[in-house]
């Protein structure tokens, strides 16, 4: 949202080499996009491909941008889709540099406020505020809080992303030619689809699976961490957003699912 935002600006280009910002980092670089960063084409892999990654360290954004130029992209960019968590930390970076503003401020000030996201904020640094809910597997609470990961968390609630999801897809925040890019099937994933499931992802946007959410065109985005587990959807037939936040990591969410669909009348 933040890149495609300051694209309508003409502070960016989607199609600016990743070099163009980070121009200390390895050759490939030079050829991988905004564009394949934000469709997962970019070659980029996870922390884990990096030798010597400490999953429980926590580093600056420097030092882990750093890191992830010392790893081999998995394939050249444009040629296959891969999910990678890194890619977000160097979209950010990027975002900072093209905003002229910290990246925690932009989304404040450009995405949360006019959305109207009062209980969303960055400013948490753990989860283990008595405001955030605690991760739990099989029903038992998990020790600590939230990982260290790399970047900036977003902290929210089901309200504020149900206002978020409608937002991005009801011209609030982005132009039509914006949100026509955000959700066009830009990138196949090679997903089958999978009895039991309750949605199904075979192409990719912006930071977007499109394809299906029980019977029903959606684009939506699934998500876990240890001990929890997230989804949000937007059903455009239907002018309806779907939220599910979860405090359980076992919890049945395709379950979940097709509940609130049987609910909403779309089963």
């Amino acid at each position: 949202m933040a890149v495609l935002l300051l694209a309508e600006r003409g502070a960016l280009e989607l199609h600016q080499p990743v070099s163009h910002w980070l121009p200390d980092g390895p050759p490939w670089w030079r050829e991988a996009t905004l564009h394949h960063l934000l469709t997962h084409t970019s070659g980029t892999g996870h922390w884990e491909d990096a030798a010597g990654f400490d999953a429980t360290a926590t580093l600056s954004v420097e030092e882990y941008l750093a890191l992830l130029a010392t790893v081999e992209p998995r394939s050249r960019p444009g040629i296959r889709w891969h999910y990678s968590n890194p890619g977000y930390l160097m979209v950010a970076r990027i975002v900072e540099q093209a905003a002229g503003q910290p990246y925690t401020a932009f989304l404040s000030e450009h995405l949360f406020t006019p959305a109207g996201m009062g209980s969303t904020t960055t400013a948490r640094p753990d989860g283990t505020g008595t405001s955030t809910a605690r991760g739990h597997r099989d029903g038992e609470p998990l020790p600590g809080g939230l990982p260290p990961r790399p970047g900036v968390r977003v902290w929210s609630t089901a309200g504020d992303l149900a206002r978020w999801t409608r937002a991005l897809h009801t011209g609030d925040l982005l132009g039509w030619e914006s949100r026509a890019v955000l959700t066009a099937p830009l990138a196949p994933t090679g997903e089958e689809r999978v009895l039991g499931r309750s949605f199904f992802g075979p192409h990719y946007g912006y930071g977007l699976y499109v394809g299906t959410v029980g019977n029903h065109r959606a684009y939506f985005h699934p998500g876990q961490n240890p001990g929890y587990l997230t989804f949000a959807a937007w059903l455009p037939e239907h002018h309806a957003a779907m939220v599910v936040l979860a405090d359980d990591e076992s919890a049945d969410l395709h379950g979940v699912i097709r509940q609130a669909l049987a609910e909403a009348g779309l089963s």
